[in-house]
C-alpha cells in the first residue's frame, strides 16, 4: 500500500465520498419516514376515531391468531379503503368493533334493502362472527401481507418513540454541523501555520 501524499489524498476523498452517501442514504430513509409518521399522528389528532391514512391506504398489525395460517400474529397487513375496492364473498376485511380493528375474511354479503350487511370469520375460528358488518364499519380490503415486522411497526407508531427518532436525528445533523465547523477551524489554523512557516 502507498502512503504517498497523493495516495492518502485519494483515500481521505473516497472515504468523505462513502460517509457523505451514507448521510445522504439516511436522509432519504429518515425523512420520508418521519413526514408519514407526524402525517398520521396530525391525521389521528383531527380525527381521532378514524384510522390515519395515505391515499385511501391503511396499515393494521395482526394481534391474534384468528386468521391463520393466512395472517400470523405480527403481520402487518396492508388495506384500501372499502371505497376503493369493490369487496366479495373470500376478501379479507379489517372493520372497526368498537375501538378495535378486527381483520377477518368475508363468508357472505346480504342485502337488506339498499343496506349491505357482511358476514366475516377468522379461518383459525370455529364459527362467524356474531351478527352483521354495515359498509360504514369497513376500514378497507387487504391488499398485502408484510410478514413478522408488526412488533416494530407497533413500536414505531408510538408519539415517544417518533419524537425520540426525531430528537436522535436533529442531534446527529447538529453533531455532524459542529465536527465538520471544527475540522474546517483546525484546517485553517493548520493553512495559516503553514504559510507563517514557509514565510
Amino acid at each position: 500500500m502507498l502512503y504517498t501524499e497523493e495516495a492518502i489524498k485519494k483515500r481521505k476523498e473516497r472515504t468523505v465520498k462513502i460517509k457523505n452517501f451514507m448521510i445522504v442514504l439516511i436522509y432519504i430513509l429518515l425523512v420520508p419516514l418521519l413526514i408519514y409518521n407526524v402525517t398520521l399522528i396530525v391525521q389521528a389528532i383531527v380525527n381521532p376515531n378514524e384510522t390515519p391514512s395515505m391515499f385511501g391506504i391503511k396499515t393494521y398489525v395482526i394481534i391474534s391468531g384468528s386468521m391463520k395460517p393466512e395472517l400470523d400474529i405480527g403481520d402487518i397487513v396492508i388495506v384500501k379503503s372499502a371505497k376503493i375496492e369493490k369487496l366479495q364473498v373470500g376478501d379479507i376485511i379489517s372493520y372497526r368493533q368498537g375501538q378495535s380493528v378486527i381483520t377477518h375474511r368475508i363468508t357472505e354479503i346480504i342485502l337488506e334493502g339498499e343496506q349491505v350487511q357482511y358476514k366475516t370469520k377468522g379461518d383459525n375460528n370455529n364459527t362467524e362472527d356474531s351478527g352483521t358488518i354495515g359498509f360504514e364499519l369497513i376500514e378497507g380490503k387487504v391488499i398485502k401481507k408484510v410478514p413478522f415486522i408488526g412488533n416494530i411497526a407497533l413500536m414505531l407508531q408510538g408519539k415517544i418513540s417518533i419524537v425520540t427518532i426525531a430528537i436522535i436525528f436533529y442531534i446527529y445533523i447538529a453533531r455532524n454541523g459542529v465536527i465538520k465547523k471544527r475540522k474546517n477551524r483546525r484546517r485553517m489554523k493548520r493553512i495559516a501555520y503553514e504559510k507563517e512557516k514557509n514565510q
